[in-house]
């Protein structure tokens, strides 16, 4: 019996690891696959080529990657989704284009796909800002659409030369910011949702509470808008060579063109087929070679500077020992752990900037924002590492994106140097709380509660049940007290009398032209603005290098990622169904992803969930 046991023992053993040697050796064999097919070897490119500007790309502030499900796709059916880039290293690429003699212009083609807090205003502010220090060269920008979205057509109309397709249509009817408010449905089904608040422009409850927006939310929306629109028009103006008082007359009267109308107008150079297009760039640079149809081309993808490592070393910078971390918080900021892109988690950010605290090469931090904001605990928590970072002398520079509201300004607070678009949207300095319970809605369908506690209020933070009088007075302290030290962190770290804070606080939202006047920020400024200062602020003068956190991710990256099998079940993209068919399922499934990223222990927020990514934009 025993030898019997003992083979049988030795033969499951055998089988065990041969099945592990299997895996280990497939795992290797699948990653040499997909990273032979998403690695490419590095393109060149040949004399008299035009860089390829596709907008067809999502452009973030954050460095992301390839996903698993990416690599699936392409190995499956060798396609990819349109490319997600990060500005920074646009940037790069447009000022090594710059210097490139091989290079003879650069052609804008394709439209902008948005996802997540991607293709934000500042952020395509800061690419035309790339694109006029590109023109310094003396090569042109040329641009060729069919029918160009309002966001598009704002780098558009950037180009020297633009061409329209005959078929196009270029619409620019304004902007909006539409809500869906769920308060009746809400009172119909059996939902309760009780409130907690300070500020009387606080808005981030009102899709929740009521059927419209109230008169201060609208007086401050519209108020952002009119203020966007008036760049918007000052910016296309300016490029496409237009009196701003003629291109005002000229949208008064129509807001649809056909190719024809367009040139007449200004806002296009001609109208001409596609094909004729492509002759015209191969007799401007150069014909492509081996007999191909068009113009010689390299792709903005094919073109960028990529590595595996961390270390992003730009061609405007010498290459030096000391670093400038470049700390993203791009999303709505939970509590605890996780980046996305969508959300991130107030711990993941400290974490980063902890190791930055101890990497002796760190002399200093920038820390880019691109938040809405979101807990309060998640923001709190970035916010005592800053402290920690600076305490250590450390200096910390802080550039806003297209959104650093909220708790993306309550984070912001604690820096030494505080930069911001003229259009970045900033401010709602107050805080709110959000206590949904669901005891009407399960009673219809015959569901009920009990509980054993040891206290009358132990069950405070559940769903089963509304909160009494006194428990809502309890929490609506808590919310004050969190204001107060809100107002007292502006008030200290701006230099400003508390009651010159208070008054611009109550919630109200600001861009970023308001904001430098009543003192939010202390100039105007881009990515590449917040990196220099970061480097003069620490005296580093050429000789740095710049690293990006989080860095972008290699193929094998996102293969090992298949093999974290928990962090894969809690990756919240990969459980989420596909978005509505329509524009109301649509706008439900944004509502239902924004209550999933209110973690809040204390169900507190200092978040501005109107924003968009695009707002304004038809987003």
């Amino acid at each position: 019996m025993k030898s019997f046991l003992k083979e049988v023992f030795k033969k499951m053993a055998v089988t065990m690891v041969s099945a592990i040697l299997f895996a280990i050796l497939s795992v290797f064999l699948l990653g040499a696959l997909l990273a032979s097919l998403v690695e490419d070897p590095k393109k060149e490119h040949s004399a008299e080529s035009f860089l390829v500007l596709d907008l067809t790309m999502n452009l973030t502030d954050r460095p992301a990657g390839l996903g698993l499900q990416d690599l699936t796709r392409q190995a499956l059916i060798d396609e990819l989704p349109p490319p997600q880039l990060h500005l920074l290293e646009v940037l790069n690429a447009l000022s090594k284009a710059r210097k490139d003699p091989k290079i003879a212009g650069i052609f804008v083609t394709g439209s902008f796909m948005p996802a997540g807090y991607g293709c934000g205003y500042q952020a395509i502010k800061e690419l035309l800002d790339g694109m006029e220090d590109f023109k310094k060269s003396k090569k042109p920008v040329i641009g060729f659409m069919h029918s160009p979205t309002q966001l598009d057509y704002l780098v558009y109309s950037n180009c020297d030369e633009l061409y329209m397709d005959p078929s196009g249509t270029l619409l620019i009817n304004g902007l909006a910011s539409e809500q869906i408010f769920f308060a009746e449905s809400f009172e119909k089904y059996g939902v309760g949702m009780q409130v907690v608040k300070v500020g009387d422009f606080k808005g981030a409850v009102e899709p929740y509470t009521s059927t419209k927006y109230s008169q201060e939310n609208r007086m401050q929306i519209g108020k952002l808008l009119k203020s966007r629109w008036a760049n918007y028009l000052s910016t296309l103006a300016s490029g496409r060579s237009i009196e701003l008082l003629d291109l005002n007359q000229s949208l008064q009267k129509q807001f649809l063109f056909r190719p024809d109308q367009a040139k007449e107008l200004g806002f296009v150079d001609e109208s001409m087929p596609f094909n004729e297009f492509i002759d015209y760039l191969a007799s401007i640079g150069a014909p492509a070679k081996e007999g191909k149809d068009g113009f010689r081309k390299i792709k903005l993808v094919d073109y960028l500077d990529r590595s595996d490592s961390q270390s992003l070393d730009k061609d405007l910078f010498t290459d030096g020992t000391s670093k400038i971390k470049v700390i993203y918080v791009e999303g709505t900021i939970v509590d605890g752990l996780g980046d996305d892109g969508l959300s991130v988690g107030g711990g993941e950010i400290a974490s980063r900037l902890r190791e930055a605290r101890f990497d002796g090469d760190c002399e200093a931090i920038v820390l880019r924002i691109n938040s809405p904001g979101g807990s309060v605990a998640g923001s709190d928590a970035i916010l005592c590492e800053l402290r920690r970072v600076r305490k250590e002398g450390i200096p910390v520079v802080v550039s806003m994106g297209s959104v650093a509201a909220s708790g993306g300004y309550w984070i912001a607070t604690e820096c030494d140097y505080l930069v911001a678009g003229e259009q970045t949207i900033t401010g709602s300095i107050g805080v709110f709380g959000l206590l949904p319970n669901l005891k009407d809605l399960a009673t219809r369908f015959g569901i009920h509660w009990d509980s054993v506690q040891t206290h009358p209020h132990s069950n405070l933070m559940s769903v089963s049940r509304p909160k009494s009088e006194e428990e809502i007075q309890v929490i609506q302290n808590y919310v004050e007290t969190l204001y107060d030290q809100f107002i007292e962190l502006v008030a200290s770290a701006r230099k400003l009398p508390r009651k010159r804070v208070e008054k611009i606080a109550e919630g109200r939202v600001w861009v970023g032209a308001d904001a430098r006047e009543i003192g939010l920020i202390d100039d105007f400024g881009g990515l590449e603005d917040a990196i220099q200062k970061a480097a003069e602020i620490a005296k580093l003068g050429d000789n740095y290098d710049i690293q990006e956190i989080p860095a972008l991710k290699s193929p094998m990256q996102a293969i090992e990622e298949l093999l974290e099998v928990s962090a894969s079940l809690d990756d919240k993209s990969l459980k989420k169904p596909p978005t509505g068919l329509t524009l109301l399922t649509k706008e439900i499934d944004g509502l239902l992803s924004r209550i999933e990223t209110l973690n809040d222990p204390r169900q507190a927020y200092g978040i501005l969930p109107w924003y968009r990514r695009c707002f304004g934009f038809g987003d």
